[in-house]
């Protein structure tokens, strides 16, 4: 028969010797209570039980970040800091190692609602440091792996379009400040590689400008870094733009920034990045606006509906990798030109573009069938 203790606050309690030590259990119904007793008794037996020394989640995600990730970038290092000090511990801090169950990381989860992509990195990063906790004989298994996230649509990420295109080559004629997003979108480059481009990565006989190194901005200032896949690659100068960066390379020395803060002619800023990106949007949607009026023959804007461009320097990557596909570039090779580490978002975007370009030879053929 299994007994157990019934305590004042109407939790069971049970005690068992465990390596010749009296450890407590404890259940809200007396089925679960007794199978906890039965699986600690097996574990005992078969000597896997870890002894963790009484080491509580904070503590332990403390040590893992100093032991497993002080030779990280400083970006990944800063996500994993930020996971910790702002969720982990405020959470599951003061919780022992082996008294931390997937319900405690589960409301954990639970408290962030629908940011889905901060749930992701907070449960990648709880099961890391439990992967390691039990790699260590603290624990003998990974509660985290227990937890499953309820899958999301993410926002698709759309193309620049033809208009799109168009006002931001328009803009870029007129603002020479605007060419580094043109330059961005011909290019594929990401805006932390574009800062610290030096005239000497540009190789016009080659037509190639060459990514070897990349920016980290630590508290809005900028230090040169690798690539974020720690390798060099050569992108091609399209025609499009090479007349351009060919009389820009023409007036500068080599070693001079391609793209450098307007006032100190320093790396930019994270915030003067961002800010360049408004300027941009703001000269595209005058100009459009503009002739939106002109094509309407009105003077007053609020007689009409006149929307707003806006589109993010991601979307400029985006752009690029969807003119890969279209000019057919195998995905190898789209790889290598942008930079990628692995093919799974490369994938997913050919995939999808793919299944377009299926889509609308179905429409095509049912118009033609049925006209």
């Amino acid at each position: 028969m299994f007994t157990y203790t019934k305590r004042k606050d109407g939790r069971l309690m049970k005690r068992v010797s465990v390596n010749g030590k009296l450890e407590t259990i404890y259940s809200d119904n007396p089925k679960e209570l007794q199978n906890k007793y039965i699986e600690l008794k097996h574990l005992s037996n078969k000597g896997m039980i870890a002894e963790d020394n009484g080491i509580n989640v904070e503590q332990w995600a403390t040590k893992w970040f100093e032991t497993y990730k002080s030779d990280k970038e400083q970006a990944t290092k800063n996500m994993y800091s930020s996971v910790i000090k702002s969720y982990i511990i405020p959470e599951l801090g003061g919780i022992k190692l082996k008294n931390l169950r997937e319900s405690d990381i589960t409301s954990m989860l639970n408290k962030l609602k629908d940011k889905h992509r901060q749930k992701e990195i907070l449960l990648l990063t709880i099961s890391q440091i439990l992967d390691k906790a039990v790699d260590n004989d603290l624990i003998y298994k990974n509660v985290a792996k227990k937890v499953d996230l309820k899958k999301h649509k993410s926002v698709e990420k759309k193309p620049l379009t033809n208009l799109e295109i168009s006002y931001l080559k328009q803009v870029s004629e007129k603002d020479p400040r605007c060419f580094m997003l043109l330059f961005m979108l011909y290019t594929g480059i990401r805006r932390e590689e574009v800062a610290p481009l030096l005239y000497k990565d540009i190789n016009l006989d080659n037509k190639t400008v060459c990514i070897n190194k990349a920016v980290h901005w630590e508290k809005n200032k900028p230090n040169i870094k690798s690539t974020k896949n720690g390798e060099t690659r050569y992108v091609p100068i399209l025609d499009i733009i090479f007349s351009t960066i060919s009389n820009m390379k023409s007036e500068h020395q080599d070693k001079d920034l391609i793209f450098p803060a307007v006032k100190s002619k320093d790396i930019m800023s994270e915030e003067s990045i961002r800010r360049l990106l408004e300027h941009t949007l703001f000269q595209i949607n005058k100009l459009y606006k503009q002739d939106q009026l002109l094509l309407h023959g009105m003077s007053n804007q609020k007689e009409i509906e006149i929307k707003t461009i806006k589109f993010t320097y991601h979307q400029l990557r985006h752009t690029y990798v969807c003119m890969l596909h279209k000019a057919e570039i195998p995905i190898k090779e789209a790889q290598y030109l942008t930079g990628h580490k692995t093919l799974n978002v490369l994938l997913n975007i050919y995939t999808h573009l793919d299944n377009e370009d299926k889509q609308n030879a179905s429409n095509k053929l049912n118009n033609l069938l049925n006209s």
